[in-house]
């Protein structure tokens, strides 16, 4: 199964779909489901239309960032939209760590002013004070009927709200952590700014996983346990550059074997020399002793040539 889906180019930001997205219609069904009367086509068209509220506000959060990227001479691969939030792949970090800083800034600064789109609207309609009450804590003792136009504003002023602070907490791989590992790389070093962003991302990781099982929601826990575990992966992958660092080409140098495969060699005598060793790629040389290519074990295993 393909890891993602194109699904087109958006102000020239090649933009796909994570594989997963194809649990989104089953958690449409499992929410729009009640114990003895059924599904209710009401609230899948309800919760349909949430979900393409979210995947707009996801959007703009990620172009924020590759289009401030593009802005900052950056270039932006492509955006990956996943059911819980999406990223823009910047292969290559900007020079400056000001253009850094506003990079990962755009995309909570983009949910930030959707919420203050929505904001005054909100306001506006009758009770709007007891409407940002209600949806900023949805599970309070504030007992509100919101039309559908103040159901559409309310989700947009709190998520997009929800989406720019979340993602600025100081936690790898959060804009947050991003930041301060931006801001830590000049007066600390590289490698010590991504341990503590990174050993952040842990610790706040673990705090929100306990946060959410006290609120009863499975939404956080799993955002929680992704800021873990990809904390986690990155300061994995940091110490295993630090010992390359300190690695010399020697130590990990495999012998030459004492004889050498030329072009002009059958497959038989390639075959020979492999097994005197557990490489898995040999060097083949012309008759001038020139480098002219390698032969991997498995090519000749499935009957190639050398």
């Amino acid at each position: 199964m393909f890891r993602s889906w194109r699904i087109g180019r958006i102000f020239g930001v090649p933009t796909e779909l994570h594989w997963s997205f194809l649990l989104v219609p089953l958690a449409i069904l499992v929410y729009s489901y009640e114990t003895g009367i059924g599904l209710r086509w009401s609230q899948v068209q309800w919760w349909s239309s949430v979900t393409i509220l979210l995947f707009g506000f996801v959007l703009v959060h990620e172009l924020g960032h590759a289009l401030t990227a593009r802005w900052c001479g950056v270039h932006a691969q492509k955006i990956i939209l996943f059911p819980l939030g999406g990223g823009a792949l910047i292969p290559h970090e900007p020079k400056r760590v000001s253009q850094e800083v506003l990079i990962y800034a755009a995309g909570p600064l983009a949910n930030v002013l959707l919420a203050l789109l929505a904001l005054p609207v909100l306001l506006y309609q009758p009770g709007g004070g007891y409407l940002i009450q209600y949806y900023l804590n949805p599970t309070g003792n504030l007992i509100v009927l919101p039309t559908l136009t103040e159901q559409l504003l309310g989700i947009t002023f709190a998520v997009n709200a929800v989406l720019a602070i979340g993602n600025l907490l100081p936690a790898y791989p959060l804009d947050g952590g991003r930041i301060l590992r931006a801001l830590l790389k000049r007066p600390i070093g590289d490698r010590r700014a991504t341990v503590v962003a990174t050993l952040l991302g842990i610790l706040i990781g673990v705090g929100l996983i306990g946060f959410s099982w006290h609120l009863g929601d499975p939404v956080l826990s799993l955002s929680a346990l992704f800021i873990v575990s990809f904390s986690a992966l990155e300061l994995n992958r940091g110490w295993q550059r630090r010992q390359l660092e300190r690695t010399e080409l020697v130590d990990v140098l495999r012998p030459a074997p004492a004889d050498r495969i030329y072009t002009t060699d059958s497959v038989a005598r390639a075959r020979a020399l492999f097994a005197k060793t557990d490489a898995r790629v040999l060097p083949v040389y012309d008759n001038w002793n020139q480098l002219s290519g390698f032969v991997e074990r498995e090519g000749l295993t499935a009957g190639g040539s050398a």
